[in-house]
Protein backbone atom coordinates (compact mmCIF):
# COMPACT_ATOMS: atom_id res chain seq x y z
CA UNK A 1 0.00 0.00 0.00
CA UNK A 2 1.35 3.74 -0.26
CA UNK A 3 2.58 4.52 2.39
CA UNK A 4 0.72 7.93 2.67
CA UNK A 5 -2.44 6.19 2.67
CA UNK A 6 -1.14 3.91 5.40
CA UNK A 7 0.31 6.82 7.86
CA UNK A 8 -3.21 8.39 7.26
CA UNK A 9 -5.10 5.56 8.22
CA UNK A 10 -2.76 5.35 11.23
CA UNK A 11 -3.26 8.59 12.13
CA UNK A 12 -7.14 8.57 11.52
CA UNK A 13 -7.43 5.47 13.41
CA UNK A 14 -5.66 6.58 16.28
CA UNK A 15 -7.62 9.91 16.15
CA UNK A 16 -10.98 8.18 15.86
CA UNK A 17 -10.02 5.75 18.95
CA UNK A 18 -8.91 9.60 20.61
CA UNK A 19 -11.66 11.22 19.73
CA UNK A 20 -14.43 9.50 18.18
CA UNK A 21 -15.36 9.39 14.72
CA UNK A 22 -17.85 12.11 14.58
CA UNK A 23 -15.51 14.57 16.82
CA UNK A 24 -12.07 13.71 14.22
CA UNK A 25 -12.17 16.27 11.19
CA UNK A 26 -10.17 15.70 8.08
CA UNK A 27 -7.89 19.01 9.17
CA UNK A 28 -7.31 17.18 12.16
CA UNK A 29 -6.33 13.92 10.42
CA UNK A 30 -3.72 16.15 7.69
CA UNK A 31 -2.51 17.97 10.54
CA UNK A 32 -1.45 14.88 12.89
CA UNK A 33 -0.50 13.21 9.40
CA UNK A 34 1.58 16.40 7.87
CA UNK A 35 -0.25 14.74 4.32
CA UNK A 36 -1.91 17.60 2.12
CA UNK A 37 -5.67 17.76 1.66
CA UNK A 38 -5.09 17.30 -2.20
CA UNK A 39 -3.61 13.89 -0.83
CA UNK A 40 -6.28 12.66 1.64
CA UNK A 41 -8.66 13.07 -1.56
CA UNK A 42 -6.67 11.45 -3.87
CA UNK A 43 -7.33 8.29 -2.17
CA UNK A 44 -10.78 9.27 -0.09
CA UNK A 45 -13.98 10.70 -1.24
CA UNK A 46 -14.67 11.51 2.24
CA UNK A 47 -13.93 11.05 6.64
CA UNK A 48 -16.76 8.35 5.75
CA UNK A 49 -14.53 6.79 2.76
CA UNK A 50 -11.54 6.36 5.47
CA UNK A 51 -13.36 4.71 7.77
CA UNK A 52 -14.41 2.26 5.46
CA UNK A 53 -10.90 1.92 4.16
CA UNK A 54 -9.48 1.60 8.08
CA UNK A 55 -12.04 -1.53 8.29
CA UNK A 56 -11.72 -3.00 4.78
CA UNK A 57 -8.04 -3.44 5.74
CA UNK A 58 -8.96 -5.25 8.40
CA UNK A 59 -11.46 -7.51 6.91
CA UNK A 60 -8.42 -8.67 4.49
CA UNK A 61 -5.95 -9.27 7.43
CA UNK A 62 -8.78 -11.05 9.43
CA UNK A 63 -9.25 -13.69 5.90
CA UNK A 64 -5.47 -13.54 5.47
CA UNK A 65 -5.08 -14.55 9.39
CA UNK A 66 -8.00 -17.25 9.07
CA UNK A 67 -6.30 -18.46 5.89
CA UNK A 68 -2.90 -19.30 7.29
CA UNK A 69 -4.86 -21.19 10.27
CA UNK A 70 -5.83 -23.39 8.22
CA UNK A 71 -2.44 -24.28 6.57
CA UNK A 72 -2.14 -24.99 10.34
CA UNK A 73 -2.67 -27.99 12.39
CA UNK A 74 -5.66 -28.18 14.51
CA UNK A 75 -7.01 -30.97 16.91
CA UNK A 76 -10.26 -30.53 14.86
CA UNK A 77 -11.98 -28.30 12.90
CA UNK A 78 -13.67 -27.07 15.67
CA UNK A 79 -10.17 -26.24 17.50
CA UNK A 80 -9.61 -24.46 13.73
CA UNK A 81 -13.12 -22.63 13.69
CA UNK A 82 -12.37 -21.37 17.80
CA UNK A 83 -8.55 -20.26 16.41
CA UNK A 84 -10.06 -18.40 13.53
CA UNK A 85 -12.61 -16.45 15.55
CA UNK A 86 -10.10 -15.82 18.41
CA UNK A 87 -6.69 -14.35 17.00
CA UNK A 88 -7.82 -12.45 14.87
CA UNK A 89 -9.54 -10.48 17.95
CA UNK A 90 -6.72 -10.52 20.43
CA UNK A 91 -4.12 -8.31 19.07
CA UNK A 92 -3.86 -4.64 20.92
CA UNK A 93 -3.79 -3.41 17.53
CA UNK A 94 -6.66 -5.17 15.92
CA UNK A 95 -8.80 -4.39 18.86
CA UNK A 96 -8.95 -1.14 18.37
CA UNK A 97 -10.45 -1.53 14.75
CA UNK A 98 -13.09 -3.82 16.45
CA UNK A 99 -14.08 -1.44 18.45
CA UNK A 100 -13.95 1.50 15.60
CA UNK A 101 -16.55 -0.86 13.54
CA UNK A 102 -18.94 -1.78 16.10
CA UNK A 103 -19.10 1.79 17.53
CA UNK A 104 -19.91 2.60 13.98
CA UNK A 105 -22.26 -0.60 13.33
CA UNK A 106 -24.09 0.42 16.64
CA UNK A 107 -24.68 3.96 16.05
CA UNK A 108 -25.30 4.19 11.92
CA UNK A 109 -22.62 7.01 12.00
CA UNK A 110 -20.98 5.18 8.79
CA UNK A 111 -22.22 2.40 6.34
CA UNK A 112 -20.62 -1.29 7.31
CA UNK A 113 -23.73 -3.21 5.50
CA UNK A 114 -21.29 -4.45 2.86
CA UNK A 115 -18.29 -5.67 5.78
CA UNK A 116 -20.74 -6.73 7.74
CA UNK A 117 -22.16 -9.21 5.46
CA UNK A 118 -19.11 -10.39 4.47
CA UNK A 119 -18.16 -11.37 8.21
CA UNK A 120 -21.45 -13.20 8.84
CA UNK A 121 -21.44 -15.07 5.34
CA UNK A 122 -17.57 -15.97 6.26
CA UNK A 123 -18.96 -17.44 9.65
CA UNK A 124 -22.15 -18.86 8.29
CA UNK A 125 -20.11 -20.85 5.50
CA UNK A 126 -18.20 -22.30 8.50
CA UNK A 127 -20.80 -23.02 10.58
CA UNK A 128 -22.32 -25.35 7.99
CA UNK A 129 -18.85 -26.94 7.54
CA UNK A 130 -18.71 -27.78 11.10
CA UNK A 131 -22.06 -28.90 11.87
CA UNK A 132 -23.43 -30.11 8.50
CA UNK A 133 -25.81 -29.07 5.55
CA UNK A 134 -28.92 -29.34 7.18
CA UNK A 135 -27.96 -25.85 9.12
CA UNK A 136 -27.49 -24.07 6.33
CA UNK A 137 -31.07 -22.50 5.62
CA UNK A 138 -30.34 -21.57 10.16
CA UNK A 139 -26.41 -20.60 9.57
CA UNK A 140 -26.54 -16.69 8.63
CA UNK A 141 -29.14 -16.61 11.87
CA UNK A 142 -26.52 -18.69 13.92
CA UNK A 143 -23.88 -16.44 12.60
CA UNK A 144 -25.72 -13.56 13.67
CA UNK A 145 -26.30 -14.64 17.07
CA UNK A 146 -22.57 -15.84 17.81
CA UNK A 147 -20.35 -12.51 16.68
CA UNK A 148 -22.99 -10.57 18.52
CA UNK A 149 -22.56 -12.99 22.14
CA UNK A 150 -18.55 -12.12 20.84
CA UNK A 151 -18.89 -8.61 21.06
CA UNK A 152 -21.91 -7.86 23.22
CA UNK A 153 -19.47 -9.40 25.71
CA UNK A 154 -16.47 -6.96 24.87
CA UNK A 155 -18.45 -4.43 24.92
CA UNK A 156 -19.74 -4.88 28.39
CA UNK A 157 -16.19 -5.88 29.60
CA UNK A 158 -15.33 -2.96 28.43
CA UNK A 159 -17.96 -0.72 29.60
CA UNK A 160 -17.02 -1.88 33.08
CA UNK A 161 -13.16 -1.32 32.25
CA UNK A 162 -12.38 -5.28 32.59
CA UNK A 163 -9.55 -6.63 30.96
CA UNK A 164 -10.25 -8.84 28.34
CA UNK A 165 -12.16 -12.41 28.62
CA UNK A 166 -9.95 -15.62 28.07
CA UNK A 167 -11.21 -15.53 24.30
CA UNK A 168 -9.92 -19.32 23.62
CA UNK A 169 -11.91 -20.63 26.51
CA UNK A 170 -14.75 -18.36 26.12
CA UNK A 171 -15.30 -18.68 21.96
CA UNK A 172 -15.52 -22.36 22.19
CA UNK A 173 -18.82 -22.41 24.68
CA UNK A 174 -20.20 -19.77 22.60
CA UNK A 175 -19.72 -22.08 19.73
CA UNK A 176 -21.59 -24.72 21.47
CA UNK A 177 -24.14 -22.65 22.58
CA UNK A 178 -24.34 -21.39 18.31
CA UNK A 179 -24.69 -25.78 17.86
CA UNK A 180 -27.86 -25.94 20.22
CA UNK A 181 -29.61 -22.75 18.60
CA UNK A 182 -29.15 -24.04 15.06
CA UNK A 183 -29.85 -28.08 16.33
CA UNK A 184 -33.17 -26.59 17.57
CA UNK A 185 -34.23 -24.68 14.65
CA UNK A 186 -33.37 -27.15 12.31
CA UNK A 187 -35.64 -29.59 14.62
CA UNK A 188 -38.59 -26.82 14.82
CA UNK A 189 -37.72 -25.45 11.13
CA UNK A 190 -38.48 -21.98 13.06
CA UNK A 191 -36.78 -19.39 12.13
CA UNK A 192 -35.85 -16.51 14.24
CA UNK A 193 -35.78 -13.98 11.84
CA UNK A 194 -38.21 -13.00 9.47
CA UNK A 195 -37.98 -14.00 5.75
CA UNK A 196 -38.21 -10.36 4.43
CA UNK A 197 -35.48 -9.46 6.91
CA UNK A 198 -33.14 -12.75 5.73
CA UNK A 199 -33.20 -11.82 1.98
CA UNK A 200 -31.61 -8.18 2.80
CA UNK A 201 -29.14 -9.70 5.24
CA UNK A 202 -27.91 -12.61 3.17
CA UNK A 203 -29.05 -11.96 -0.54
CA UNK A 204 -28.05 -16.06 -1.02
CA UNK A 205 -31.28 -16.61 1.50
CA UNK A 206 -33.27 -19.01 -0.62
CA UNK A 207 -36.41 -20.44 1.22
CA UNK A 208 -39.21 -21.91 -1.01
CA UNK A 209 -42.89 -21.14 -0.31
CA UNK A 210 -44.27 -23.48 2.08
CA UNK A 211 -47.06 -25.65 -0.08
CA UNK A 212 -50.63 -24.74 0.47
CA UNK A 213 -51.55 -28.32 0.55
CA UNK A 214 -49.41 -29.55 3.14
CA UNK A 215 -50.27 -26.54 5.46
CA UNK A 216 -53.90 -27.18 4.82
CA UNK A 217 -53.20 -31.12 5.78
CA UNK A 218 -51.53 -29.77 8.54
CA UNK A 219 -54.28 -27.50 9.88
CA UNK A 220 -56.73 -30.01 9.12
CA UNK A 221 -55.23 -32.42 11.24
CA UNK A 222 -54.48 -30.08 14.92
CA UNK A 223 -57.75 -28.83 13.89
CA UNK A 224 -59.75 -32.39 14.56
CA UNK A 225 -57.27 -33.32 17.46
CA UNK A 226 -58.43 -29.66 19.01
CA UNK A 227 -61.63 -29.93 18.41
CA UNK A 228 -61.81 -32.87 20.64
CA UNK A 229 -59.14 -31.95 23.25
CA UNK A 230 -60.30 -29.99 26.43
CA UNK A 231 -58.76 -26.31 25.38
CA UNK A 232 -60.58 -22.89 25.63
CA UNK A 233 -63.56 -22.76 23.45
CA UNK A 234 -61.86 -19.81 22.10
CA UNK A 235 -58.62 -21.67 21.24
CA UNK A 236 -61.36 -24.36 19.20
CA UNK A 237 -63.08 -21.57 17.75
CA UNK A 238 -59.49 -19.81 16.25
CA UNK A 239 -58.18 -22.77 15.19
CA UNK A 240 -61.11 -23.19 13.04
CA UNK A 241 -60.99 -19.90 11.77
CA UNK A 242 -57.69 -20.50 11.10
CA UNK A 243 -57.94 -23.41 9.05
CA UNK A 244 -61.47 -21.75 7.28
CA UNK A 245 -59.21 -18.61 6.56
CA UNK A 246 -56.14 -20.82 4.96
CA UNK A 247 -58.91 -22.50 2.56
CA UNK A 248 -60.28 -19.55 1.06
CA UNK A 249 -58.90 -19.37 -3.15
CA UNK A 250 -58.09 -15.50 -2.67
CA UNK A 251 -56.56 -15.44 1.24
CA UNK A 252 -56.88 -12.46 3.12
CA UNK A 253 -53.01 -12.16 4.86
CA UNK A 254 -54.84 -9.21 6.98
CA UNK A 255 -57.31 -11.50 8.49
CA UNK A 256 -54.85 -14.32 8.43
CA UNK A 257 -52.58 -12.00 10.75
CA UNK A 258 -55.00 -11.06 13.09
CA UNK A 259 -56.12 -14.70 13.65
CA UNK A 260 -52.86 -16.18 14.17
CA UNK A 261 -51.42 -13.80 16.50
CA UNK A 262 -54.68 -14.54 18.40
CA UNK A 263 -54.14 -18.12 17.57
CA UNK A 264 -50.47 -18.07 19.06
CA UNK A 265 -51.83 -16.36 22.34
CA UNK A 266 -54.78 -19.02 23.07
CA UNK A 267 -52.03 -21.56 23.11
CA UNK A 268 -49.57 -19.99 25.00
CA UNK A 269 -49.53 -22.71 27.48
CA UNK A 270 -50.59 -25.94 28.34
CA UNK A 271 -49.78 -29.65 26.18
CA UNK A 272 -50.57 -28.32 22.75
CA UNK A 273 -48.17 -25.61 22.96
CA UNK A 274 -45.57 -27.41 20.71
CA UNK A 275 -47.57 -28.56 18.46
CA UNK A 276 -49.37 -25.08 17.78
CA UNK A 277 -46.19 -23.00 17.86
CA UNK A 278 -45.11 -25.79 14.59
CA UNK A 279 -48.13 -24.81 12.79
CA UNK A 280 -47.90 -20.83 13.78
CA UNK A 281 -44.55 -20.98 12.29
CA UNK A 282 -45.43 -22.56 9.06
CA UNK A 283 -48.20 -20.18 8.95
CA UNK A 284 -45.95 -17.37 9.43
CA UNK A 285 -43.67 -18.63 7.10
CA UNK A 286 -46.16 -19.26 4.44
CA UNK A 287 -47.67 -15.81 4.73
CA UNK A 288 -43.58 -14.20 4.86
CA UNK A 289 -42.94 -15.99 1.61
CA UNK A 290 -46.46 -14.88 0.01
CA UNK A 291 -46.06 -11.55 1.19
CA UNK A 292 -42.41 -10.50 -0.42
CA UNK A 293 -43.71 -12.36 -3.94
CA UNK A 294 -46.60 -9.97 -3.88
CA UNK A 295 -43.83 -7.07 -3.26
CA UNK A 296 -42.19 -7.75 -6.23
CA UNK A 297 -44.82 -8.38 -8.64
Amino acid sequence: MNKRKQLLLDTALMLFEKNGVSNTTIQMILDHSGVSKGTFYKFFNSKDDCVLAILEQRIQEDMMIRQELEAQHHNSDFDLLVEQIVVPMISPDKQRVVELFWTGFYSGEFDVENLTRIQLNWLAGRLVQLFGEEVRPYACEGAIFCFGMVHQISNTWRNFHLNQPHWKALVPKLLNYTEVLLRDMVDKQEHIIDAASLAVIDPDFKQTVPDKQHLLAELERFNRSIQKSHVSIQARELTQGLWSLFREDKLNFSMLRITLTAFQAAFDSGSEQVQSRTIAQLCWWFIEMNGMIEAAK
